[in-house]
């Protein structure tokens, strides 16, 4: 018999450790969790390579993003999208790990598509509002830094807005 050997690469490292995350939080034994789903089985495998499987688009996908950003073509948002996407689909897969289904059922796959389908215009809004924004400075490297940090900005007030939302149901 062969042993199994310990991979050293460490990107396979961080991409197992963003994989099973998620299960390991909801299989946790020391806080008292348990859950029906299974790692080991087909469905479980499966479930296991579509959250890699997002991972790996989600990484792509930012790369692109940041070359699409610097090129004087506006398509930046596409990769955007897929990012997003991509996501969307890992967050599904994983909400139902801690269900104990591995499989997503067809209504999940429906919930899906339709956020997905519906987030395009809400992109491409997004996109010109940015623009806009871009638009109130001179110079092609303050309307980057424009709106880099506006979207930098909106994303740290939406998570201040969560944890107050989480704070004021908690208390």
């Amino acid at each position: 018999m062969a042993k199994k050997k310990k991979s050293t690469n460490w990107y396979i490292k961080l991409e197992d450790k963003w994989v099973y995350s998620e299960y390991n939080r909801v299989n946790d034994p020391d806080q008292n969790k348990t859950t029906l789903f299974n790692s080991g089985s087909s469905e479980g495998q499966n479930a296991i390579g579509a959250i890699r499987g997002s991972i790996r688009v989600m990484i792509v996908s930012s790369l692109l993003f940041i070359c699409a950003y610097i090129s004087p073509y506006p398509i930046a948002i596409y990769p955007a999208w897929l990012f997003f996407a991509a996501w969307w689909w890992k967050y599904a897969h994983e909400y139902k790990m801690s269900s104990g289904y591995p499989y997503l059922e067809p209504s999940d796959g429906l919930g899906i598509m339709l956020v997905t389908f519906f987030s395009i215009p809400c992109f491409f809004i997004g996109y010109l509002i940015m623009n806009a924004i871009g638009g109130l400075v001179e110079g092609r490297l303050n309307t980057a830094l424009v709106q880099f940090l506006t979207a930098i900005l909106l994303v740290i007030l939406m998570a201040i807005y969560a944890l107050w939302e989480d704070r004021q149901t908690s208390d």
